[in-house]
Formats: structure tokens, sequence, C-alpha cells
């Protein structure tokens, strides 16, 4: 029987972190082993599928930046291309592995599997999870059942879409769940069982299909965090520079404070792109709660949390769109759930 080809991208992470004892999990270096040694510390990947490595960035998470992004999207497209790749499996750290996995899921419009995996424990912990997470990662990749999917995310043994997945505790193995949408499977002993039928959210070339264009830079977009007794010193402070987009993290519904509700309203007028969130909860927030968001041009993000609506903008502004083509996208994005 033939294997399978599947081409395995290393970006670092805890994955690849070592510690100075096998005893220590959380005080330890990430990014400390190539892919390479990972992949040998797992003889099964070998035995069951043929391996390609590329190794186009060795970092921790909490150093990735859009702009690695680019040379991320450029390793994967091109095993996306390669008719003998099967599927692609992406080692990640986890602090921002649910970025990464937003932005591929949202960038890459292929029918092959694209599954972003990391680890909570260093791979020199006496309970490192990374070798069983790589080896679960695989057989999703190489699962048929995985195509037309988008990206996903595999840990501890659940299958997750990249666009809904979040890290919910700061050491557990069971750090990644997704609140609202839940898994969309589980894997166990190189078994895959699905729990709903295959389906993804709209790239950003949802209007111009199979169209990306690599940024030359990425616009500007931040967030704004609510909180009690908070005012507009922080979105003077990003409008001032240079801002194209602002994430308004809300209280409840989304909502602000009254007193600088009408300088939020004001900014679209003045080219800034503002779109509305929750701040911590889950659950969709509702336009024209207490906005008059079409009115004022404001953007409605439904339950996608801060960090993920960012990436949505970025990637919309950076391929052109406007406001209200954002806005368009957002709905086709929540709808396809």
């Amino acid at each position: 029987m033939t294997k399978p080809t599947l081409a395995l991208i290393g970006t670092g992470g805890t994955i690849a972190g070592a510690a100075s004892t096998a005893s220590v999990s959380t005080d330890y270096k990430p990014a400390s082993l190539s892919l390479a040694a990972v992949v040998d510390t797992v003889p099964e990947l070998r035995q069951r599928y043929n391996i390609a490595v590329t190794q186009p960035m060795q970092l921790a998470s909490y150093d990735v930046r859009p702009e690695h992004w680019l040379d991320l999207h450029a390793a994967v497209m091109q095993a996306v291309n390669n008719p003998d790749v099967a599927g692609i499996v992406v080692t990640h750290g986890t602090d921002t592995l649910e970025e990464t996995a937003t932005f591929l899921h949202l960038s890459v419009d292929s029918d092959k599997p694209i599954v972003v995996v990391g680890a909570m424990r260093p791979a020199t912990a006496y309970s490192a999870d990374g070798p069983a997470n790589l080896l679960d990662a695989c057989c999703v990749a190489a699962c048929p059942g995985a195509r037309e999917r988008g990206t996903l995310v595999v840990m501890n043994g659940r299958i997750h879409s990249g666009l809904w997945v979040g890290k919910r505790h700061v050491s557990s193995v069971e750090a990644f769940d997704s609140p609202l949408a839940g898994a969309v499977g589980e894997v166990a002993d190189q078994a895959v069982q699905w729990f709903r039928a295959a389906g993804r959210a709209p790239t950003v070339a949802w209007q111009t299909p199979s169209t990306w264009k690599t940024p030359s830079e990425w616009p500007r977009v931040d967030i704004a965090l609510a909180y009690a007794g908070v005012d507009e010193t922080a979105m003077h402070a990003f409008v001032a520079a240079g801002a194209r987009g602002i994430v308004h993290a809300g209280l409840g519904n989304a909502n602000t404070p009254t007193a600088y509700r009408a300088f939020i309203q004001s900014l679209p007028a003045q080219g800034v792109l503002v779109a509305r969130c929750a701040r911590f909860i889950t659950g969709s927030v509702t336009r024209a709660s207490v906005y008059a968001d079409a009115q004022h041009g404001i953007l409605t993000a439904g339950p996608l949390p801060p960090h993920k609506v960012r990436i949505v903008m970025l990637l919309g502004l950076a391929h052109g769109m406007d406001g209200h083509a954002i806005q368009g996208w957002i709905d086709r994005i929540l709808l396809a759930g």
C-alpha cells in the first residue's frame, strides 16, 4: 500500500521546547529543537507516511507577527500546489496558535487538509504531549474526511476548526476548545471520528475565488479593550499611530460608556474602520443594539473574539475591501459556521 505524503512545516513553539530537566513542564525554552528532531522522536510517523519537513521559522509563538504569517503562507501554498502532498501539518507554539490557524483558515483556498498542532509541555518533559499530538495531527491530515474543512487544529485528541478554536488554560494539556462551535471531531489510536459534515468559511478571496494578494505591508489594526471607567485615550493613540482599523472589544453586547460613544461613531468618517465584538465572554453581538451601526459605518462581528476579528480586518483591508465588503465577508463567515 502506498504511503500518503505529508508536508510538515515547523515554526518552533513548545512542541519543540526544552527544559533543564524532564520533571519541568512550565519553565523551559521554546523553539529549541528542529522539527526534524521532533519527528525523529515519533518513529511511527515515517513508518506510516512519506514525510517532507520544512522549517521556515523557529520562534516562540509569542514572537510571531503578521509578517511571519506571509512566510508561512508561502510554505503552505508550496505544499498545497504539490500534487504529491495529501495534507499539511504546521507545528506551532500555543500562545498564538489560534491566530495563525485563523489566518490560514481565511487565507488559504484549498480542499487539502491543513492541520495546526502544538503542545502544552516541552519535548523534554516526562509527560510531553507533543509526540501524541503530532501523530494525531498527521493522522487527521492524511484522512480523506479532513478535506474541504479549511484549517484544523488538533490538540489532546480533539479536532477543532481553526476559526473557532481558542486557548482556555495556561498550562493544562486540555487547554484548547471551541466554546460555541464545539469540536468537529476526535482522533484516537489512529482512528478519526467526525462529528459533522465537511464545510468551511469563505476565504478572503470570496469575491474573486482563488485570488490571494500578498500584502506589501500590513495595515495597522489595533484592539481597544473596554472596562469600567475606560475613556478614548487608547483609541486616540491608535489613530495617531496610523490605525486603519480598530476592534472595539466592548462590554456585554459590545457596549461602551456613553461618554465616548460619539467618538467611536465618528471614526469611520475619518477613514478608520471600527468593528464591535465582546471582550471576554461568548455569545453573538447583535447589530445596531445601541450603536446605529449601519448609519455610522461600524461593523459587528457576531461571536468572533477580538483577536480573530482583527485578522479578518487585516486581511480585508490588505485586499482592498471597504467596510461594506468586510461586513459582507463576516456575515458569510458566520453563515458558514
